[in-house]
């Protein structure tokens, strides 16, 4: 079965809601974030307790398959609030929205604001912001 089409952040307007997606926060995906960021510190894994900008960065990348950046896309900036632990091994869900959107010299900015949620939770574990900048 075919993957569904993606669509272009860049046609994506200012209030755009995605829909929620659910994914897993795997010791493995744990310990591959440590690793890509050099992080040989083994707290994480030895509490079992996730980084959040792993959680973050985990949360953002299922967002991916919704969602296709064109070559040349750059991550500018990042925001995270964290408001609670996050367990390894536990479901997240990523609600988001495109927050804000201009236009200016050939670029679209778009920021991205989104929530993740330890599945059964009454509120969000983090929030954040993420601000791409793409040229049109």
């Amino acid at each position: 079965m075919a993957a569904p089409a993606r669509t272009l952040l860049t046609e994506l307007p200012k209030g755009h809601e995605f829909a929620a997606t659910t994914f897993s926060l795997s010791r493995d995906a744990v310990a591959r974030y440590l690793e890509a960021v050099a992080d040989a510190n083994a707290v994480y894994l030895e509490r079992g307790l996730a980084p959040p900008l792993a959680v973050a960065a985990l949360a953002l990348g299922s967002l991916l398959d919704v969602i296709e950046l064109p070559a040349g896309t750059l991550h500018t900036g990042q925001e995270v609030d964290v408001h609670a632990g996050v367990p390894i091994d536990t479901t997240l869900t990523l609600t988001g929205r495109i927050a804000q959107r201009s236009e200016r010299a050939g670029l679209v900015i778009s920021v991205i604001e989104f929530d993740v949620t330890q599945v059964g939770a009454a509120g969000p574990a983090l929030t954040g912001r993420s601000t791409v900048l793409v040229t049109s």
